[in-house]
């Protein structure tokens, strides 16, 4: 099947695929497709593997360093691995199947691929790729991920895996010798967790061989491998944000040169090591949060790949500073494509997140952009070249295209409507989804261009059903595809069909179809004038069908046919150009609308792709005559295909019969037909708010029966005043319960109801929001204290935190053990338990349920502890308070049984559910009391400050009535609570931090409210009105009577006093009078607001004075009970660190153990290894001996059989024998490269693709092809013998570079079996190391067992007076002599030796009665011991044998003695042998000594003559010397640094007075200025200049 196509292009690559294929080339993957760079001449080549042929999809890929080859797995199961050479593409080798699949495979430096298998067993395959052979083949079972595999970059390589499971790092080296290969596991590294985020690229490979690491806080440690060790080597330092060094943080590693780069999305660093430390070479600062890997080559250049797939690359310039340099753009992610009509250019026009850009197909180019922020969707016309675009803030963009490269925006519209997701454009409609679901239709007005958000969708319709898409066709006409199911998720069904219809009536006409089967996908067929009958193609959900129907002109849907697709799964899309392009995770299928072999469309389909892999299609499209394939990924990757001819390889679509005859027209049935009218938006938008004549007049009338109404009430209430002579209950007379009110009130309520209520919900969100997030922060915490603080003073003290809610998980996981308290609280009783508590106190326990008197009674009683203490039940409060029960002396005491960490944990489960908690809620309650305390006394003391105030102004009242001085009001304290006494004031969620959502729709007119909002826009109107009318508070009082002055009479101003006659004489005195007692009434009030202000001053102290002394009491009971609490958890963290101590030495013990059995477990496989590789090396040197030898008899059938054939020209032929090619140095710097050179020098045939070898080994292959030419032949010899000689040379040759290969072979098995006995003998370190380790913490936790702390609680005693105290007074002093004091000392010491003395003596007799005592006990002992024996002995039996030879036991013992005799002589002889030959061996030895002394004599001699010859000539050379010049010139040597010196002295002096004689001049600058004010100051260039270094040296 020919289904190859051609990669035109690719906007975005995938991540993390940047690789090397040889040195100069860099290659990038999108899915199955690989672009290769030349980043020398930027040469740009595709490779696409689709085919048997080329290989079935692209698995795990990977590229050589070092030669122009890349290699990839397929995808399929028990794939080929198939091998590529660059440029050209030609298959260089193929590895058939040996695996199920492989998920990382990795060239090494040299011919050898290592590949990693899948699950389960994941195996380490190495295979040899020129000759397509497995080597060797190890199970690893650890779960690898694609380019996990580190190889090292020797020729015999280290291959290293992470087990991130594990955290481990796995070590294999593969040991190979002519016939036998495996791979040896040489270590298992263990690593913390500060590696995980960094597992993905931390190891590497440096130069020297050895494996490197980075941690996540960009750590660089050497791994080594025989000691399980990580070894730090570097840290960054010296960063200003410490930050960066602190928070853990993905890092990479990678080798560069002779150093490493290590990076983090923030920074990046290059190191390199010198003087035996790495040091800092350069840093890369920026955001590196997009580039995925760094990547070197081997020509020193560092490249990194940045998203969505640019290429940069570092470079440094000559100030040492590394910037990212752009040498490779990709393009943006792509959110969809459209292929415009009108254009006859090969363009398609793709949408970015930021603008639109037309790119040219076949070369990828762009030909032009407009820049629309935010878009989200596009949408094209059916004929010309006009594009619409919508975006994230609700905008339409509408964009025409004169060319490809000349774009124009015609015009926008700002929808006001949520984010635009879907778009539809048809002619002059557009109709487009919102992000709530919501459809909108806007009209597109061509002269001029303009566009009109026309009308909503029924909201509510819509809003109760699942919207799976919609299509606008020609009418026009809405098919918009649903579920009625509206939990449906995307992408989701569609079951029926709403055809939407609207014209100039405004009416809008919904259809409703219900379609026979479920529907994944539609689409339609492009239009062709037009749309007379739109033909729709629907693809049946979960299957390979699809079907097509009809919609014509009387809005009738037809099913025209059903057909079976030739896919191999579902089908997931479809599209419509010219044909049908279906597409699934199978592939891509094209369906032709005509073909010769089928008389129904859409019945003949070819594949135009095939997916192995997986792979989520979006948008597919076959354009221009089927000439490009433009596919468009779920990850917005976009690929453009140039096809191949599609008219063979085709297949045919099943028809399937639909369930009416043929011929017959099947209808989908019409459910509903429903019309609804609508209102343009436009024509809402035009409705203005406009107030009328009648309105304003309106307005005004009711403001002036307000004013009426007013007086009215105000007349009344001054009438009724008259009339009853009663000021008091007005308001309640009038105001309250009357019909009249009740309705003024009801008016104004409504006068704003409308139009405040949005604004109040707005503000209840705001409420709510913030009421909610306090709750949801306050719920749960446990760290959020207020205080109480005094008034006026500095004492204060918090509440404790408690829980909101008991979580009982951990207490329940722990509780069974010490059960004992647990079941008595579960199981006792409140009531009797209440005739043991005289006070109610806090206790934890639940609620008890019943139990008999007699077990209470007796569970219940108090016993005696030790040391005569009272023994209490730990968790069960008889006391009067928590407090007490806990510091109740039994409890002070060190509980030694809690030994284990589930104890420990269980015991303090219950001290916090049964007492902590008990004992915070009984202070909390005293804390809110004293807490509610101070809020009284605030409000009180306002009060009081209320008092005062009036008070105040009435005596400046009365003080200014009288004629007296009045006094400034002085400032009254005024308590307040401050931030931390209210919880709301700690946890504040101002209005600014909330966002209320305004629930009025903008641009929409409220008419009902408008009367409303004509008379008065404030709610609160009818309070102003009511104090209009009542005219203030009309109380009359005494104490605002003597405020009135009494009226003067009006005779008084117009007459003199003698002008007055009788009755205005009476009416004076009368006033006089009324004035006296007026007076005196104002002092006496006088007196009595001085008496008030006192009293209440008092009382305000009174109160302040009350509540400071609740708080200090309350702050020293604080005091005491964190004490107590502190106490405890002290003694609870005391054993728990005591047994965590216990429990790290013996984890500590068992690691030690542990990396012992590992350590001998390793030093058994490196003996395995070193037998191995002495067996190895013996191998190679044998092949090089043998080597040797051919080599040797090369040359000598050449002097012996080829020279005497041409005697006349032997010299000469000699010299061309040895003539060699002139070669760069280390042009053969491997064994590989020497033995694919010598094959190519041996001329014989094989089946081998040829290997690449490098340039400089080709140029030397050619030379020495020049040199066998006939041209270079001496004139004396023919043509028959040149031919001879030049095999003959070619053998030399040959024989020579293969052995310089074996001779690379045996180098590298010295320098590893080196290694292998340093690693042998680190590992011995190692074990000593460990050994010692473990014996010392062996120790530390046999002394921690012995030892344990203790903690002392110390009671409270007298305080002594300190001997540097100052004695003040001396009232009552004794005095004494000097002498009387220091004899009662001197005789207080006497006594105080005399009873350490007697304790001594009694310490020593104590020792020795217990010696005494042990003495008896061991007598005692001993003499049991010898009854048991004897009595053991006399019930012994023994036998006649025995007896007999007690019996005769003198001559049993003779007969003894003579053969012990001749033993001990044949025992002697023996002896004396043995020495003899000991002797012999030593003299043997003894000889050889001297031997090698008399040798070492003999080198001594020579080294002794080789010295006295040196010394002959160091002896000749002195004479030759000339000291009088040497003389001089270290005369004039010594004088020169004098005058330096000298110098230096001089030059220190000037700096050191510089600023004082600068000071001096400047002062008298000064004085000359004083003394000659008018002399200008001399010019600046009249000073004599500064030097430099004068300047440098001043401070």
């Amino acid at each position: 099947m020919n289904i190859t196509s051609a990669v035109c292009w690719c906007n975005i690559w995938d991540k993390d695929t940047i690789m090397c294929v040889g040195p100069d080339v860099l290659c990038v993957r999108n899915g199955n497709t690989v672009k290769f760079i030349n980043m020398q001449t930027k040469a740009v080549n595709y490779f696409k593997a689709e085919t048997v042929s080329t290989g079935l999809s692209i698995g795990s890929f990977t590229g050589h360093n070092r030669f122009p080859l890349f290699a990839f797995s397929e995808v399929t199961l028990r794939p080929n691995i198939y091998i590529y050479r660059y440029p050209d593409m030609t298959k260089f080798a193929t590895i058939p199947p040996n695996k199920l699949s492989y998920s990382d495979i990795r060239f090494t430096e040299f011919d050898l691929l290592i590949c990693i298998g899948s699950y389960p067993e994941y195996p380490l395959c190495v295979y040899n790729y020129r000759t397509s052979t497995l080597i060797v083949e190890q199970q690893t079972m650890v779960p690898s991920l694609n380019r996990s595999l580190v190889v090292s970059f020797n020729s015999l390589p280290s291959m290293v895996m992470f087990h991130k499971r594990e955290m481990t790092i796995l070590c294999y080296e593969i040991c190979t010798i002519e016939k036998e290969s495996f791979l040896h596991k040489v270590s298992e590294v263990e690593v913390s967790k500060d590696y995980l985020k960094s597992c993905d690229q931390f190891l590497s490979f440096g130069e020297d061989n050895n494996l490197y690491a980075t941690n996540d806080f960009g750590h660089l440690v050497l791994v080594d491998v025989a000691c399980f060790a990580l070894k730090p080597q570097w840290q960054p330092i010296d960063m200003s944000d410490l930050s960066l060094i602190t928070i853990p943080r993905a890092h990479s590693l990678t080798c560069h040169k002779a150093g490493f780069l290590i990076a983090s999305h923030t920074n990046a660093f290059y190191i390199k090591k010198k003087s035996g430390a790495f040091q800092v070479e350069w840093m890369l600062e920026g955001s590196l949060r997009d580039i995925s890997r760094f990547l070197s080559n081997t020509n020193g250049e560092i490249y990194a790949q940045q998203d969505p797939g640019h290429i940069e690359q570092v470079v440094v310039d000559k100030n040492g500073v590394a910037a990212l340099e752009r040498v490779v753009h990709a393009g943006s992610p792509v959110i969809t494509f459209r292929i415009l009509q009108g254009l006859k250019d090969e363009c398609v026009l793709l949408l970015h997140s930021d603008k639109v850009a037309m790119m040219d197909l076949s070369k990828g180019n762009t030909l032009s952009e407009v820049p629309v922020a935010d878009a989200s969707a596009m949408c094209n016309h059916r004929s010309l070249a006009i594009v619409a675009v919508g975006t994230l803030n609700g905008r339409l963009v509408l964009i025409q295209f004169e060319r490809a490269t000349v774009p124009h925006v015609l015009c926008e519209l700002n929808c006001d409507t949520p984010p635009i997701v879907a778009l539809e454009f048809n002619d002059t409609w557009i109709v487009f989804q919102d992000q709530t679901k919501m459809l909108h239709t806007v009209q597109v007005d061509n002269r001029p261009h303009k566009l009109t958000h026309y009308f909503e969708m029924s909201g509510q319709e819509i809003a109760n059903v699942f919207i799976h898409s919609f299509i606008l066709a020609d009418g026009p006409r809405l098919m918009v595809y649903i579920n009625r199911n509206r939990q449906t998720k995307r992408p989701g069904f569609a079951t029926e069909l709403w055809l939407y219809s609207w014209g100039k009536d405004r009416r809008l006409h919904r259809r409703e179809f219900v379609l026979p089967k479920e529907y994944s996908f539609f689409c339609v067929q492009p239009p062709v004038g037009r749309w007379a009958l739109i033909e729709i193609v629907a693809i049946e959900h979960n299957s390979y069908n699809y079907d097509q129907f009809a919609l014509n002109e009387k809005d009738e849907l037809q099913w025209i046919a059903s057909s079976k697709s030739a896919h191999y799964s579902y089908i997931l899309g479809a599209g419509m150009t010219k044909h049908l392009v279906t597409w699934s995770l199978g592939g891509v299928l094209v369906h032709f609308k005509q073909h010769k072999r089928a008389k129904k469309p859409y019945m003949i389909c070819r594949f135009l792709n095939l997916a192995f892999e997986t792979e989520y299609l979006l948008r597919v499209r076959e354009c221009f005559n089927s000439k490009y394939l433009i596919i468009l990924l779920a990850n917005q990757s976009l690929r453009v295909m140039r096809l191949p001819s599609l008219a063979d390889f085709v297949r045919e679509n099943l028809f399937i019969k639909l369930p009416v005859e043929e011929g017959v027209p099947l209808f989908i049935e019409q459910k509903t037909h429903k019309v609804d009218m609508f209102v343009p938006i436009s024509m809402r938008q035009e409705v203005k708010e406009e107030f009328t004549r009648a309105d304003f007049l309106k307005r005004d009338k009711v403001f002036a029966m307000i004013k009426d109404f007013s007086a009215k009430v105000t007349a009344l209430i001054d009438y009724d005043i008259s009339k009853t002579g009663k000021t008091k209950g007005i308001f309640k007379k009038f105001c309250f319960h009357y019909k009249w009110l009740d309705a003024l009130t009801e008016e104004a309520r409504k006068l704003c109801a409308l139009e405040r209520a949005s604004l109040e919900r707005a503000a209840e969100d705001q409420a709510r929001i913030r009421d909610w997030i306090i709750r949801l922060v306050t719920r749960d915490a446990v760290s959020i204290n207020y205080r109480v603080r005094s008034i006026f003073a500095d004492a204060n003290f918090e509440s404790f935190s408690t829980r909101r809610k008991v979580d009982m998980v951990e207490f329940d996981k722990y509780r069974f053990y010490d059960i004992e308290d647990h079941l008595r609280l579960s199981l006792g009783s409140f009531e009797e338990e209440e005739e043991h508590l005289p006070a109610p106190g806090g206790h934890g326990g639940p609620p008890h349920g019943d139990m008999e008197d007699g077990e209470l009674g007796q569970e219940e009683q108090v016993v005696e502890g030790p040391e005569g203490l009272e023994e209490y039940k730990p968790f069960v409060v008889v006391t009067s308070t928590v407090y007490d029960h806990i510091m109740a002396p039994v409890f002070q005491l060190q509980d030694k049984n809690l030994v284990t960490s589930n104890q420990l944990f269980n015991h303090n489960c219950k001290i916090r559910y049964y007492l902590s908690d008990p004992l915070k809620q009984e202070f909390n309650k005293l804390f809110h009391e004293a807490q509610q305390l101070k809020q009284d006394t605030i409000d009180n003391v306002l009060h009081t400050n209320e008092v005062l105030n009036k008070i105040y102004d009435n005596m400046n009242i009365m003080l200014r009535l009288l004629n007296m001085e009045q006094f400034k009001l002085p400032e009254l304290t005024v308590p307040t609570l401050a931030q931390d006494e209210v919880i709301k004031r700690i946890m504040e969620v101002d209005d600014s931090e909330v966002k209320a959502i305004n629930r009025r729709k903008p641009k929409t007119i409220d008419t009902g409210g408008k009367k409303g909002r004509l008379l008065l826009w404030s709610p609160e109107f009818w309070a102003r009105a009511l104090i209009v009318m009542m005219d203030g508070v009309l109380e009359k009082l005494w104490e605002e009577e003597i405020k009135k002055d009494i009226p003067e009479p009006e005779f008084v101003a117009k007459k003199q006093p003698h002008e007055y006659n009788l009755e205005e004489q009476r009416i004076f005195r009368a006033y006089e009078e009324a004035v006296r007692l007026l007076e005196l009434d104002r002092r006496k009030y006088l007196r009595i607001l001085h008496e008030n202000e006192e009293k209440t001053l008092a009382l305000k102290a009174s109160q302040i004075q009350k509540l400071n002394q609740r708080v200090a009491e309350l702050m020293i009971m604080k005091l005491k009970y964190d004490f107590a609490l502190k106490q405890g958890q002290l003694r609870l963290l005391t054993l728990e660190l005591i047994n965590f101590g216990r429990v790290q030495l013996r984890k500590r013990v068992q690691m030690f153990r542990k990396d012992i059995n590992k350590l001998n477990e390793y030093m058994t496989r490196y003996g395995y290894l070193l037998d191995f590789w002495e067996k190895a090396l013996v191998d190679v040197k044998s092949r090089l001996e043998a080597q040797q030898t051919r080599d040797r008899t090369v040359e000598r059938q050449f002097r012996s059989q080829f020279l005497p054939l041409v005697p006349h020209a032997t010299h000469e032929m000699t010299k061309l024998f040895k003539k060699r090619p002139k070669l760069p140095p280390k042009i053969f710097n491997s064994a590989l490269i020497c033995m694919e050179a010598s094959n190519k020098l041996s001329g014989k045939p094989s089946t081998r693709t040829p290997f690449p070898l490098p340039a400089d080994v080709m140029d030397f292959l050619a030379a020495l092809a020049e040199h066998d030419l006939p041209k270079n032949c001496p004139p004396q010899v023919d043509a028959k013998t040149w031919d001879t000689f030049s095999k003959m040379r070619r053998q030399k040759m040959e024989s020579e570079l293969r052995l310089k290969g074996i001779q690379y072979q045996l180098l590298d098995s010295q320098s590893y079996l080196n290694m292998l006995h340093k690693d042998m003998s680190a590992l011995r370190d190692s074990k000593v190391l460990t050994q010692r380790n473990a014996e010392e913490s062996i120790q530390s936790y046999l002394e921690k067992m012995r030892n344990m702390s203790l903690q002392l609680t110390l009671s409270m005693g007298q305080v002594e007076v300190s001997v540097l105290g100052h004695v003040t007074n001396l009232s009552n002093a004794v005095l004494m002599h000097m002498e009387d004091i220091n004899e009662v000392n001197r005789q207080i010491q006497d006594a105080g030796n005399q009873k350490i003395r007697a304790m001594q003596r009694v310490a020593v007799f104590r020792r020795q009665v217990i010696f005494k005592e042990w003495e008896h006990k061991l007598y005692k002992a001993n003499i049991a011991y010898l009854k048991y024996m004897l009595d053991a002995i006399e019930k012994c039996k023994v036998s006649m044998e025995f007896l007999n030879i007690l019996r005769n036991w003198d001559k049993v013992k003779t007969d003894r003695q003579k053969y012990i005799a001749g033993a001990i002589e044949r025992v002697i002889e023996q002896k004396l042998a043995a020495f003899r030959k000991h002797i012999e061996r030593l003299n043997i030895k003894i000889d050889a000594v001297k031997a090698e002394t008399l040798e070492v004599k003999r080198s001594n001699h020579a080294i002794d003559s080789k010295i006295e010859r040196i010394k002959v000539d160091v002896t000749f050379q002195h004479t030759l010397r000339d000291t009088m010049m040497e003389e001089k010139r270290d005369r004039e040597q010594r004088e020169r640094m004098q005058q330096i010196k000298t110098h230096r002295q001089l030059m220190e002096n000037v700096r050191r007075h510089y600023a004082h004689v600068l000071e001096l001049q400047t002062i008298l600058e000064l004085l000359r200025l004083r003394t000659y004010p008018t002399l200008a100051p001399p010019l600046p260039q009249c000073h004599p200049p500064v030097p430099e270094h004068i300047l440098s040296s001043v401070p």
